[in-house]
């Protein structure tokens, strides 16, 4: 997928080379373009890692989605800026640029970051997350400091339903789906001992699922009821252990919701 955004922010380079903003037009045809798509691709390669760190902290903490990215486009900015500023200094680190209009060309360069990076979660979203590391499953015998907790009894898993995920599977993909999972762009599905990758959104997984009994417990994760065989707690953050052994994260804005169903106790 990271071929498809950058063709996408190549577009966008395109489009501003051709509207040629902050001064930017009176620049040769050919040289404005180059400029545009160059710097637009650079700050690609910059802001990139910076948002999914900044999704990794949304989860972590439950910050608003508006205060990472916000904190994210200004961290990132800061060397996009420099990058620019050299550039136009003529490869020099002395100039205008680097100097008295540095706070300038920052804020310029913070506006269209955090523009181009807005749209590309509308053109990609992630169910809300702003997307990032992704805190995924991990295998892991307890330790002396969880606390274990059972969850309620569970309804069974409705097997002789063919839900509609699974038309998108392999054939052979066992019929009871325990979970699903967002990794970047693509929704993973979670079976015992096998799971598969689509490209979709969570949300729209979770419609096809047809009835079947379970949650969202993470903005990256579903589950299903009948799937979860205990609880742990590892200092403040839950997890739900899946009876395949997959261990889940839980969001603390959802603990009550849990705790309330029976998952933890």
């Amino acid at each position: 997928m990271i071929s498809v955004e950058l063709l996408i922010i190549a577009g966008i380079g395109m489009v501003l080379g051709l509207l040629g903003p902050f001064g930017t037009y009176p620049m040769p045809l050919a040289l404005r373009l180059s400029y545009w798509v160059g710097f637009t691709v650079a700050g690609y390669l910059i802001f990139r890692p910076i948002t999914h760190a900044a999704r990794w902290l949304q989860e972590m903490s439950n910050l608003p989605g508006i205060l990472t990215l916000g904190l994210a486009v200004a961290v990132a900015s800061l060397p996009l800026a420099f990058l620019v500023g050299y550039a136009i200094n003529g490869m020099q680190f002395s100039g205008p640029m680097l100097g008295e209009l540095f706070g300038i060309l920052y804020l310029q360069c913070a506006g269209i970051g955090f523009a181009v990076t807005a749209l590309m979660q509308q053109i990609f979203p992630r169910d809300g997350i702003p997307s990032g590391v992704h805190t995924g499953a991990v295998k892991s015998a307890p330790t002396g400091n969880e606390i274990l907790s059972s969850p309620q009894e569970h309804a069974p898993v409705a097997t002789e339903q063919r839900v509609r995920l699974l038309e998108r599977l392999p054939p052979g993909f066992p019929s009871e789906i325990l979970a699903l999972s967002v990794e970047d762009h693509y929704v993973r599905v979670h079976a015992d001992r096998r799971s598969e990758m689509l490209l979709m959104r969570l949300g729209d997984a979770i419609a096809e699922m047809d009835g079947i009994d379970g949650t969202q417990v993470h903005r990256s994760w579903w589950v299903a009821t009948a799937s979860v065989a205990h609880a742990i707690r590892r200092e403040r953050n839950w997890r739900l252990v899946l009876k395949n052994g997959l261990e889940v994260p839980v969001a603390r804005s959802q603990v009550a919701k849990l705790r309330k169903m029976g998952w933890i106790r």
